[in-house]
């Protein structure tokens, strides 16, 4: 099987129009840069925490600010060793329970807060920042967006046919 230096050698070496042909698809990539770093400045991951079914409910009967909700029903940040434990995990506690106060509604479920049993995010996460990103709109097999949106299929196969314009173009002047 003959090597890349083989093929290389008999189809001829890297002279000037393969330089220009080089050249050419270099500059135009570059255009099209922030289309293919993009994503890097989009996904970023804004602070968040677990969504916990009957919070919101138990924050509009008590009257709580945002800060205040937060301090109550949203664990700390755990140990030095378990990283993100206040963005991945919930409190076990059915807050729909009437015995709930709003002064310190866990004061009562136990002596420690700390000590409450902590479960994993099920119900989503609540964002603390408005708007929207990659992140906060993730698409899942099991959500209705999954697919491809006609724009992107369209912006790759205009991207791919400009291309193959290029090169052909690029062969027929040189």
């Amino acid at each position: 099987m003959p090597t890349v230096d083989d093929i290389l050698e008999h189809i001829g070496g890297f002279h000037f129009f393969q330089k220009q042909t080089f050249f050419l698809l270099t500059l135009f990539s570059a255009a099209f840069t922030p289309i293919y770093v993009g994503i890097v400045f989009l996904g970023f991951t804004p602070d968040h925490h677990c969504r916990s079914p009957g919070v919101a409910e138990l924050s509009r009967r008590c009257g709580w600010s945002r800060a205040e909700e937060l301090n109550y029903t949203v664990p700390g940040p755990g140990a030095a060793g378990d990283a993100f434990a206040r963005q991945c995990r919930r409190y076990e506690v059915d807050w729909n329970q009437s015995a709930l106060g709003c002064v310190d509604p866990l004061a009562g479920l136990a002596a420690n807060g700390s000590h409450l049993p902590l479960g994993p995010c099920e119900d989503g996460w609540v964002y603390d920042t408005p708007g929207s990103s990659i992140v906060t709109e993730p698409r899942t097999p099991r959500s209705p967006i999954w697919p491809v949106g006609q724009g992107d299929g369209t912006r790759g196969a205009g991207l791919g046919k400009f291309n193959w314009l290029l090169e052909h173009l690029a062969l027929r002047l040189f």
